[in-house]
């Protein structure tokens, strides 16, 4: 966290400090340079990156010097190393530090450099070098155009090398420009014409291809048209953004669904820090149905580039795409010990849902306890430490866990739905009613409750009427209760038939039982169940017309008898 802060305040830095480190009363302080002819081209070059302390950006001085040397002044200037020495030192960088993509866009921007060169120096164990280089637009830092690798004994035959393979990989330039603002003309077909002419002016282009491809896109032109460009920009550079995106919707429209899910999978690898494009992609993924073909490509891009926290992230979201529990939650785990940053409110649903998916309840408590630790004021956390405590079987502290959460956030999602599933574990019916009606007032889905309620209501019948035990009033009455606040909530037909039938029951046990009891109370009871029962029987009737008619058929049976006790039992001024 505080390395991320301290290169987000060098970047802030390098915004603030640029204005300064190139205003003429400052750069006239700082050096003599000749002005470049107005309209001329500017070109940056970053200092190279290299593991040898000095390479990268004595190597990045030699091209500088060769390109201008070779090209001229009046055909493009090429920005010198005091200019970028001064925006990045100003800005907390070191001179010969190798900017990071970001920073190399932003530096290139300020210096209103048209292109940026930035590049890769090694050394083998023969003492040669070799030097990897490839030319950025400024405007899209994703339109990249990789030059030949060059190798050699001396700084200066690379630099030699590399201004030779620039100044070929510029003459698709202005062809690929007007490319560009033909398409965002609605001029499909003259940007065809121009990127064509820009591949004759360098055979070996990405970015003209790129446009071409873009063309094809904007035309609605057949997929393999497109396919067909982009696989020739993926020969040259097989991590080029644009042209693994296109080819991914490519084979996606095109209906084979394996070759856009590899290739999403490249675009992943090749970007992983965009957070957009990581959760965008890794949804596509998932719903395609064919993750597992993204595994392999995902875990060889972290075995290549250990400690990666960006690549470990994107493997542990396609291992949960892929259901992979026990990888997954490996992973997981491992990413939070790597980067404590990664641990956000999102990873630890993720990780508790894993450890839940793979039967390990106890874990997944254990998950949401270090969530809710870390995030104390996050009602939703608190919820789902609500959840997963109920299913680790620590019931109480379930309920004591939405408390929590309501007190934070009274609408906090799910909150009071989790409760009241807990107080029903703890047979605390009615306050489980109250919750659930309370999920209802602050916004949960009605029709959810009420089948929530629905399906209390049709096991608590069923345990009633199970004839292993002597019927009870007291547990129908029970069925009657979760069942007529399901109904006040989403009325079905299956409800009030259920309900009805709940309700048959216990005035039937009520009236016979008061043939001995003769109590005013029981025969009350009698006689508006049975009214209860007549309703909601006659409206769910759909659900079993033949029960239906018999249980109606014996109600108007019963109805003497229990106005005849009620009559006898309930005298005026007679109690029981």
């Amino acid at each position: 966290m505080k390395a991320m802060n301290c290169e987000a305040m060098k970047m802030l830095g390098l915004l603030a400090a640029a204005a300064v480190a190139i205003s003429p009363s400052v750069s006239a302080q700082q050096v003599r340079r000749v002005a470049p002819p107005e309209g001329v081209p500017r070109l940056l070059v970053t200092p190279f990156h290299s593991p040898v302390k000095g390479v990268g950006a004595d190597a990045a001085e030699e091209v500088r010097q060769k390109v201008q040397s070779d090209i001229g002044i009046k055909n493009l200037f090429v920005i010198p190393k005091t200019a970028v020495c001064a925006n990045l030192e100003a800005s907390g960088f070191s001179c010969d530090s190798t900017p990071d993509p970001i920073t190399s866009k932003l530096l290139a921007t300020q210096l209103r450099a048209d292109e940026y060169l930035e590049g890769n120096v090694t050394k083998g164990q023969d003492g040669a070098y070799r030097l990897e280089t490839r030319m950025v637009l400024t405007r899209d830092n994703n339109m990249v155009q990789p030059l030949p690798p060059v190798t050699g004994n001396k700084l200066g035959n690379l630099a030699d090398q590399v201004s030779k393979s620039l100044q070929a990989a510029r003459k698709q330039l202005p062809e690929e420009r007007k490319c560009e603002l033909a398409i965002a003309g609605g001029k499909a077909q003259d940007a065809i014409t121009s990127a064509r002419a820009a591949i004759t002016a360098y055979p070996q282009s990405t970015i003209a291809r790129v446009c071409l491809a873009n063309a094809y896109h904007a035309m609605k032109a057949p997929p393999d048209s497109i396919i067909a460009v982009t696989s020739q920009v993926l020969a040259i550079d097989p991590r080029n953004k644009p042209a693994l995106n296109l080819a991914a919707q490519a084979y996606k429209d095109a209906g084979n669904v394996d070759k856009a899910v590899q290739t999403w999978t490249q675009l992943l690898a090749a970007d992983p820090k965009n957070t957009k494009l990581v959760q965008d992609v890794t949804n596509y993924i998932a719903a395609s149905g064919k993750a597992p073909l993204a595994k392999p490509i995902i875990t060889k891009a972290v075995e290549e580039n250990p400690g990666d926290p960006d690549l470990l992230r994107l493997k542990w979201l396609i291992l949960l795409a892929t259901k992979d529990w026990k990888e997954a939650i490996g992973t997981g785990e491992e990413l939070a010990k790597s980067d404590t940053a990664a641990a956000d409110t999102s990873f630890y649903m993720r990780l508790a849902a894993a450890y839940a998916a793979d039967s390990q309840p106890q874990k997944a408590a254990e998950t949401t306890a270090r969530a809710v630790a870390k995030f104390p004021k996050n009602a939703t956390l608190w919820s789902l430490h609500s959840q997963t405590l109920r299913l680790a079987g620590q019931t109480q502290k379930a309920v004591e866990a939405a408390n929590t959460a309501l007190q934070i956030n009274p609408k906090a999602e799910h909150a009071w739905m989790r409760k009241a599933t807990a107080e029903i574990d703890l047979q605390q019916t009615d306050s489980a009613i109250a919750s659930l009606k309370q999920a209802a007032a602050n916004g949960e889905d009605k029709a959810t409750i009420g089948q929530f309620l629905l399906v209390l209501g049709n096991k608590a019948y069923k345990e009633a009427a199970d004839t292993s035990h002597p019927p009870k009033i007291e547990d129908f009455q029970r069925a009657m209760t979760i069942l007529a606040s399901a109904d006040s909530i989403t009325p079905t037909p299956q409800g009030k038939f259920v309900l009805g039938v709940s309700a048959f029951r216990v005035g039937d046990i009520a009236v016979r039982a008061n043939q001995k009891e003769k109590s005013c109370d029981q025969a009350k009871l009698a006689q508006d169940s049975f009214v209860t029962a007549q309703i909601n029987i006659a409206a769910g009737g759909s659900i079993d017309p033949k029960t239906s008619q018999q249980l109606l058929a014996a109600l108007q049976q019963y109805d003497p008898a229990v106005q005849a006790q009620v009559k006898k039992f309930c005298k005026q001024g007679k109690g029981k």
